[in-house]
């Protein structure tokens, strides 16, 4: 029988009481006609280089996807980002900066622009709120009912999973400041978190792969949820048929 360490412990508790939370839990379910894609993942995963090609791949569908990130560059955001390299904030300033970020990202930003029909595709959003404010001692479980009450939740959460190590070579390899928020012991905290998380819009990929490989499944992903959403509107069926068509690159039938 293996040995139980304190993180394997703790990781199958946190999803025990996940799984618990989640049938009781509503979320805040958008009814927008827009969608609201996210991707998370530990630092040198590769999340905004696939927010970029998922925007242009979806770009060249005739759709309309706008890339957005947290932190922000607003009041609040620029604060966590001066952060990073100046030194973290305490734990509950940092979770309190968060929350008040993302209340002005979601008003001003992502709520407006899923109202209007269009495809929202954020680099990080609350579940890195989870992850690292969790491997600093917060209780993610918390910080999710906190966001989950002003904060829609995705129609597609991608996450893109990596070795801390790998992460990390990768932060270096492409000559970037290894900051206060990347350190290899949080990382793995972080990462445990990221993995215990279960919901019905989540996918995991394996960011070991190419970008392009990584960018294909993500879009494929997207298009059949789009796709199911499409089907079960009320929409006349020429309609139906020339938004599905769209969705998948091809020419509207007249």
């Amino acid at each position: 029988m293996g040995v139980v360490t304190v993180s394997k412990f703790k990781a199958v508790l946190f999803a025990f009481r996940f799984a618990a939370h989640q049938s009781e839990a509503l979320g805040m379910q958008h009814n927008f006609p827009g969608y609201l894609v996210v991707i998370e993942g530990i630092d040198g995963a590769g999340k905004s280089t696939q927010a970029h090609h998922v925007q242009a791949a979806l770009t060249r569908r005739s759709l309309s996807a706008i890339l957005t990130k947290e932190p922000t560059t607003g009041q609040w955001g620029r604060i966590l980002r001066d952060s990073a390299n100046t030194g973290r904030l305490s734990l509950e300033e940092e979770i309190e900066t968060f929350i008040k970020d993302r209340k002005e990202h979601v008003d001003s930003m992502i709520l407006p622009e899923l109202k209007s029909g269009k495809i929202v595709i954020s680099d990080r959003y609350y579940f890195s709120n989870m992850a690292y404010q969790g491997a600093r001692g917060a209780d993610p479980l918390e910080i999710m009912a906190r966001n989950e009450a002003f904060a829609p939740e995705p129609d597609l959460l991608v996450f893109l999973d990596i070795d801390p190590k790998a992460g990390l070579d990768r932060v270096r390899t492409r000559g970037d400041r290894v900051t206060h928020f990347e350190k290899s012991g949080p990382l793995r905290k972080a990462r445990e978190i990221f993995l215990s998380i279960k919901k019905p819009y989540l996918f995991r990929v394996h960011a070991t792969q190419t970008a392009e490989e990584i960018c294909n499944l993500i879009v494929r992903q997207f298009s059949s949820i789009a796709a199911e959403r499409i089907a079960q509107s009320d929409s006349p069926s020429k309609k139906k048929l020339n938004e599905t068509l769209k969705l998948f690159g091809g020419k509207p039938i007249r």
